[in-house]
């Protein structure tokens, strides 16, 4: 569970932001069915929303966190040279001599962490630890550079284990710390395992504009797994009765296009897999495999001649109901693209419900504004974006205006520019004509 994320200094966003899912206590609403019993005295959120105007640094949040993450899992891998993904704000007057900075906070396990980095273009600052096993803070390790010596200095909490030493010696200038111990750790349950899997498997990016349905597809080779996703989409409104699979072209089997079923499917392409073809080959045997909705009607057509919308429900069915079924965190740039305004409140509802009952987070960004009512989201779920007369980003929650309880039209008071974070648009005085093309 995600309790609270800051980022400074990347891209659009300067000062520090904060964004958290911890609920407001004085908030009683909504038979808490949109909360997550953290502590005795404390509650999470299940799902917030951040809007904004274009370029106003919603997107540029999540890119941060997704980069965190990358950072995370992945830096261990990069050669000495590799620059760290990270780009310092652009109009500060020092920000790019600025180092960038990443905080974390989460449960996982039932154990608070938080995870701090400071970085800049060619190495890590700083990297600091904490755990709270206990509810009392221990400081795992920290490591920071010396810009004097030009080396870098460790500290160890004894709570902490392992073979720090060796990990310490191993760890790059442009490698996380955390990144290097856990892949050269011998135990596959130590300390740091569940803070690392947290991010690999807990915390889960998805992009309505980037998102393959590969993913989905391979899900329904599961019968079970495929029925669920049918109910997903009757759910959402979509008029399919089944999934069916069909070989649009042999390879290296027969020209003519053939029907199968799946079982014979994966029989066959078992038997590939057993023979010693490239990858290559075996992606584009997968990519021959075409999906095909049943309607209610009885007639079948291929997932290529579904809406967008369709198309695009279908892509991140996966993450959406894996998400819900492991208690993941996942966040989402521009869920409203291509989707119907009570789609949108049907996704949301679905972590808003008490259904959910592993825990799972949503954090989205959007321009949809008709769930912009306490039937769906509770006053501390909404979040918004705007930039700063610096150009800066700034990230605010909609509980700072004290919104009053089922007296407010929340909806129409952001469309008012109450709550700012909202578009303004220069008055059209003159013509704007392009060179008549010849």
């Amino acid at each position: 569970m995600l309790l609270e994320y800051n980022v400074s200094n990347f891209r659009s966003i300067y000062k520090e932001q904060s964004f958290n899912m911890i609920a407001v206590n004085s908030y009683k609403e909504m038979s808490d069915s949109n909360l997550i019993k953290y502590k005795d005295k404390q509650s999470l959120l299940k799902s917030t929303a951040i809007y904004g105007p274009n370029a106003s640094g919603k997107s540029t949040l999540l890119e941060s966190l997704d980069i965190f993450r990358d950072m995370v899992l992945d830096s261990f891998k990069y050669d000495i040279n590799h620059n760290l993904p990270v780009v310092p704000f652009a109009f500060g007057e020092n920000s790019k001599d600025e180092p960038t900075i990443f905080n974390i906070v989460f449960v996982e396990d039932a154990v608070k962490y938080e995870l701090e980095l400071l970085v800049d273009k060619i190495r890590v600052l700083e990297e600091n630890l904490i755990a709270y096993p206990k509810g009392k803070p221990q400081e795992w390790y920290s490591r920071s550079y010396n810009e004097d010596t030009l080396e870098y200095e460790y500290q160890y909490s004894s709570f902490f284990k392992g073979q720090k030493k060796t990990w310490e010696k191993s760890t790059k200038k442009n490698t996380l710390y955390l990144s290097t111990a856990i892949n050269l750790q011998e135990d596959e349950n130590s300390q740091l395992s569940p803070i690392y899997n947290w991010f690999k498997h807990k915390l889960t990016p998805i992009s309505i504009h980037g998102w393959t349905d590969e993913e989905t597809k391979e899900l329904c080779i599961d019968s079970q797994s495929k029925d669920i996703i049918v109910k997903f989409l009757q759910q959402a409104g979509i008029d399919v009765k089944d999934i069916e699979f069909k070989i649009e072209k042999r390879e290296s089997f027969a020209d003519e296009t053939e029907d199968a079923s799946f079982s014979k499917i994966l029989k066959e392409l078992e038997s590939l897999l057993e023979s010693e073809l490239s990858q290559e080959a075996l992606d584009k045997i997968k990519r021959n495999i075409k999906i095909r909705f049943v309607h209610s009607n009885g007639i079948s057509l291929d997932l290529s001649e579904q809406s967008d919308g369709t198309k695009k429900l279908f892509a991140f069915a996966s993450l959406w109901l894996k998400s819900l079924s492991n208690g993941k965190v996942l966040f989402c740039d521009e869920l409203n693209d291509n989707l119907h305004p009570a789609l949108v409140k049907l996704l949301v509802d679905m972590f808003n419900s008490q259904s959910n009952d592993n825990n799972a987070q949503l954090i989205f960004t959007t321009h949809e504004t008709s769930i912009l009512n306490q039937e769906v989201l509770r006053r501390d779920q909404v979040w918004f974006c705007e930039r700063d007369s610096d150009l800066s980003t700034k990230i605010y929650p909609l509980s700072d205006f004290k919104p009053r309880k089922e007296h407010e039209n929340i909806e129409n008071s952001y469309l008012s520019g109450r709550y700012g974070a909202i578009p303004y648009f220069k008055k059209i005085n003159s013509k704007m004509t392009l060179k008549k093309e010849s």
